[in-house]
């Protein structure tokens, strides 16, 4: 069973995470850089140079509809052909 005094401790512990976190704010540029990187390198025709992420979101956001209507497409074939 957990007392008052653990819990707020947990607390406390997450407290300064988040803190060291927003106080590193290289660290967290250099994460999200990274994280986007990775994300470019799954998207093909994604501008891999592109220092704006808006437009990478927006190839990114035009993919996807254009991998949902491609499904949509063979959905339909394959009830079409039954199969």
């Amino acid at each position: 069973m957990r007392t008052r005094s653990s819990i707020w401790r947990v607390g406390s512990k997450k407290r300064k995470l988040r803190l060291s976190l927003i106080g590193n704010s290289k660290a967290a540029k250099s994460s999200i850089e990274r994280k986007l990187m990775q994300l470019q390198k799954l998207i093909p025709g994604c501008i891999i140079n592109s220092s704006n992420p808006e437009t990478m979101f927006q190839e990114i956001a035009n993919y996807i509809f254009l991998l949902e209507a491609k499904v949509n497409i063979l959905r339909l074939l394959a009830t079409s052909y039954g199969v």
